[in-house]
C-alpha cells in the first residue's frame, strides 16, 4: 500500500488530495498500490478473469471521475472496497436484466412463429368445441372461471348459486374437458386445465 511516514501518518491523505486536484501521477500511484487487491476481490465475486479485469478498470475509472470526493475519504481501503462492491453489484444486475430481456425476446419470437400460432389457434378451437359439449350451467361456470377469471365465490354471487355448487360444476366440467382433450391427443393442453 501507500508508504507510512516515520511519525505514523500516512502519505495516503496527500496522495488522495493530489488525485482530487487532478494529478494523474498521484492517481497512477493509487492504481499501482490497489490494483491487485481490487482485481482479486472482484475475481472472487465474478469468477471470470476477463470480467474481473473490466470491472477493476471501471472501478478505477469511477474513482477518477469522482476524484473530488477523495478529500473526504478517511480510509481509502474501505472506500475502494465499497466502490468496488457497488460496481460489481451493478454489473450483476445489468447481466440479470440483459439475460431476462434476451429470454423474453426469444419467447416472443417463438410465440410469433406461424406454426406455434397455428397450433395455439387449433388447440383453442378444440378446447372450445369441448366447452360447447358441456351442460349449459357447466359451460357458463367454466367460461366465467377460466375465460373471465372470476373466483368460485364471484360466480356463485353472480349466478345466485352456492359456492359448493359452482365448485361441483367446475370439477365435472374439467374432468369432461380433460377426457375430451386426452381422447383427441391434445395432451399439451391438459396442463392448462390443472391450473
Amino acid at each position: 500500500m501507500i508508504d507510512i511516514n516515520q511519525d505514523g501518518a500516512s502519505d495516503e491523505r496527500s496522495t488522495l488530495a493530489a488525485v482530487a486536484a487532478g494529478d494523474e501521477k498521484a492517481f497512477r500511484t493509487l492504481v499501482d498500490a490497489y490494483w491487485s487487491r481490487v482485481y482479486f476481490n472482484t475475481l472472487t465475486l465474478v469468477k471470470s478473469p476477463a470480467v474481473a479485469q473490466d470491472l477493476t478498470q471501471d472501478i478505477f475509472l469511477k474513482i477518477w471521475l469522482q476524484r473530488e470526493r477523495l478529500t473526504e475519504v478517511v480510509s481509502f481501503k474501505n472506500y475502494i472496497y465499497v466502490v468496488g462492491r457497488n460496481q460489481v453489484i451493478a454489473a450483476l444486475r445489468k447481466k440479470i436484466i440483459e439475460t431476462a430481456d434476451a429470454d423474453m425476446a426469444m419467447l416472443r419470437e417463438d410465440m410469433q412463429a406461424p406454426d406455434v400460432q397455428l397450433e395455439g389457434k387449433d388447440a383453442y378451437r378444440v378446447l372450445m368445441e369441448g366447452v360447447e359439449r358441456l351442460t349449459p350451467q357447466q359451460k357458463i361456470i367454466f367460461k366465467m372461471s377460466r375465460l373471465e377469471g372470476l373466483s368460485h365465490e364471484q360466480i356463485a354471487q353472480n349466478l345466485g348459486l352456492s359456492k359448493n355448487t359452482v365448485k361441483v360444476h367446475m370439477v365435472i366440467a374439467l374432468n369432461f374437458l380433460r377426457g375430451w382433450l386426452r381422447d383427441l391427443g391434445y395432451l399439451s393442453l391438459l396442463i392448462l386445465l390443472y391450473c
